[in-house]
């Protein structure tokens, strides 16, 4: 066999897997066990192996693939960019929000379920180096594309292709933070004939689900972050505790009512629910508010850590 790349990128290392098996290449990789008995978690370089046929084809597919920034929509103010499907559901300001919402410090871990194409993710670890983001999606596709987004913006993230009420055994564990932003809408309601955009905005009567399990998957005292339709937020709270949650609304303007609304949960706290200020995201303008421009353009923090 014949190594065509070595590394100790992790985003890297799945990315160049991807593009290889998608050109029906086997790779396969080596110096992982090495790595793990060193207890070097990851700093030891692996290599990445193919057939001795397949060496040169390989490379060049590496060379192309890994070479250049895809060309994508931006967030974070040009800090990411973020290459998503031209037809379906495409992540926007929800998914920054989520992200800055999240409380996660230097060597905590983090789990997105319902991660898509890894904007709130790659939001997330772009502002708070040294946390381990997770994210875990069900559709393949934008699980290679959230894995691609990862190593174009040199972010390290890990994203698994995996149902969120069905966990793989290695995500069936307690992280220090848990975030996700699901389904907007409830069984009711028309139904998009596309069927990517379709499982993104529809939850079939799963909310609670969606939030339980968030919750579940999260250690005590960590956190669990999730951005709803404000219309629904009655829902969402007769599936949680009455104790440790935080309400945080977003207006689109001053004076209108607020249509999303992010929901936190401090685990096992028994601190009674709390009603925050919020925040308005335009001027009478149009223009993003500075508060609001502070999250979306400058990477900043939006709630304030738990008590």
């Amino acid at each position: 066999m014949r190594e065509v790349l070595k590394t100790n990128n992790p985003v890297l290392l799945n990315y160049a897997q991807v593009l290889l098996a998608d050109a029906g290449i086997e790779a396969v990789v080596f110096d992982t066990h090495a790595s793990v008995v060193d207890g070097s978690l990851g700093i030891l370089p692996r290599r990445v192996m193919v057939a001795d046929a397949q060496q040169a084809r390989a490379e060049a597919i590496l060379r192309d693939g890994l070479k250049t920034v895809p060309d994508g929509d931006r967030f974070l103010g040009g800090r990411i960019t973020i290459r998503q499907p031209e037809q379906g559901f495409r992540s926007g300001l929800d998914a920054v929000m989520l992200a800055a919402a999240v409380p996660a410090r230097d060597g905590d871990t983090t789990l997105e379920l319902g991660a898509g194409v890894g904007v709130a993710s790659l939001c997330l670890a772009a502002r708070v180096e040294g946390c381990a983001v997770t994210g875990v999606e069900i559709d393949a596709a934008l699980t290679e594309r959230a894995t691609a987004n990862a190593f174009a913006n040199d972010l390290v993230a890990t994203f698994v292709t995996a149902d969120v009420f069905a966990l793989p055994a290695e995500l069936r564990r307690d992280f220090t933070h848990v975030f996700c932003n699901p389904p907007f809408h409830g069984a009711d309601g028309e139904t998009s004939p596309d069927a990517a955009r379709a499982r993104a905005l529809q939850d079939d009567g799963k909310l609670a689900d969606w939030l339980t399990t968030g919750l579940k998957r999260t250690i005590s005292n960590g956190t669990f972050t999730a951005i709803l339709r404000a219309d629904r937020l009655a829902e969402a709270l007769a599936a949680l505790p009455d104790r440790g949650v935080t309400l945080f609304p977003l207006w689109a303007r001053a004076g209108e009512p607020a249509k999303r609304v992010i929901l936190r949960v401090a685990k096992d706290s028994r601190a009674p629910l709390a009603m925050l200020p919020g925040l308005v995201l335009h001027e009478s303008n149009g223009d993003y508010t500075d508060a609001a421009d502070d999250v979306l353009r400058e990477g900043g923090a939006l709630l304030p850590p738990s008590p």
